[in-house]
């Protein structure tokens, strides 16, 4: 049975990035003004509660451990494992939210003309990263055609027989 995410998080991660915006990326140069802070698709999966956030400045999949553990190097990379595949994290930490792995997924967000194009590219790509790719089928098994024998002409037939005499 699946646990259910830190019903928390998704608002103490988007009040966080919120400040983040209005204090130290105000004025930055890559921040889009049409995007605001939104966290999407919370799950849980590995240890870890798990969404895509969506900021004015990039769009990335945030890993949040689900236990307490040693809080690691900031900028350190891990494998991220998920249903999709590996992905390369890289861990950060907010003092008002511990250490987390980020995948990056967009940055910077200048190719987004609204909130609605962000969220909605950040909950398929939430889909997407959750989902396990079919497996390959085998490619069937093709038996290899015999080469198709010329009809014989009543006189190859002949030919046939009288060799055969011949031979015995």
């Amino acid at each position: 049975m699946t646990q259910e995410p830190d019903p928390a998080l998704a608002a103490r991660v988007e009040a966080t990035f919120a400040m983040i915006a209005s204090t130290r990326m105000a004025g930055v140069p890559v921040m889009n003004p049409a995007l605001g802070v939104a966290m999407r698709g919370m799950c849980r999966h590995g240890g870890h509660d798990m969404g895509v956030l969506v900021t004015p400045w990039f769009m990335n999949l945030m890993a949040f451990p689900v236990e307490a553990g040693s809080p690691g190097r900031v900028g350190e990379k891990a494998s991220l494992a998920l249903p999709s595949g590996a992905y390369e994290a890289i861990r950060g930490h907010e003092d008002e939210l511990g250490s987390y792995w980020a995948v990056s997924l967009f940055s910077p967000m200048e190719q987004f003309a609204d909130m609605d194009a962000a969220l909605a590219t950040a909950d398929a790509a939430m889909a997407e990263l959750m989902t396990a790719p079919e497996p390959e089928s085998a490619p069937e098994k093709v038996e290899p055609q015999p080469k198709a024998q010329p009809a014989m002409s009543r006189r190859g037939l002949f030919r046939l027989a009288r060799a055969a005499e011949d031979a015995a």
